[in-house]
């Protein structure tokens, strides 16, 4: 066998390639509109709004998707509050949606009634919260990392009748003050997160936590106290 042939990457186009080309005057002599991608950016890293000079030209952008979001669902927004793009927040009469003041809500959130988020909550990216019928209450100054999901309902699964012809249920989830679920934590109907509490990325939660626990694992287990955890 003969040596082994390397493929080259193609060269990259030139300049004079792109002579004739409108994209590419565009590109290198016109004017380019930083908006969108400032807007996505602040989207996926809602905590840039914390900074006064993001947070300025902000401003007039998220009062006007605020005020269409509040006309089209029951969704009510406080002071200095923040929504990425891609939020989804449906809520019918009786489920309703409140947003403390100063609240962030990530990009492709999914949120549906009824929920209360506490004042200075943050919500990352892609998290799912679904309130069932009891619905969700996440407490003042509390964090969710990226993907946390937590459904206050669950579904009748008895072996006698198909899943999807049995009964849902729902108790409710309570998520307590200055509590930090990792990324990826999963929340199940019923449970109440005492205040201060810490859960570990990927944790499934199935029980109740007490406060200031540190908990990690599926299912998850306390593991440790926030007030006595090594540095």
């Amino acid at each position: 066998r003969g040596p082994a042939l390397r493929r080259l990457p193609a060269p990259a186009a030139t300049a004079d390639e792109f002579a004739d080309s409108s994209s590419f005057e565009k590109l290198t002599t016109g004017k380019i509109d930083y908006e969108p991608q400032k807007r996505h950016r602040m989207s996926w890293m809602h905590w840039l709004h914390d900074i006064p000079k993001h947070a300025m030209w902000a401003r007039a952008w998220q009062r006007h998707v605020q005020a269409n979001l509040s006309a089209m669902e029951t969704v009510r927004f406080g002071e200095d509050c923040f929504i990425g793009e891609q939020l989804h927040i449906f809520a019918e009469p009786g489920r309703d949606v409140e947003v403390g003041d100063g609240t962030r809500l990530g990009a492709e959130v999914f949120v549906h009634g009824p929920v209360t988020f506490g004042s200075n909550v943050a919500i990352n990216a892609r998290c799912h919260i679904d309130g069932g019928r009891r619905g969700v209450i996440i407490g003042d100054d509390t964090r969710l990392g990226p993907e946390c999901r937590l459904f206050a309902f669950n579904h009748g699964f008895d072996p006698d009748s198909l899943v999807r012809e049995q009964p849902t249920t729902s108790e409710g989830i309570v998520v307590g003050k200055d509590v930090w679920l990792g990324a990826s934590v999963c929340v199940t109907d019923g449970v109440r997160i005492g205040d201060h509490a810490v859960v570990g990325m990927g944790a499934v939660v199935t029980k109740n936590v007490p406060p200031w626990a540190v908990v990690a694992g599926n299912p998850a287990r306390v593991i440790g106290d926030r007030r006595t955890w090594k540095k």
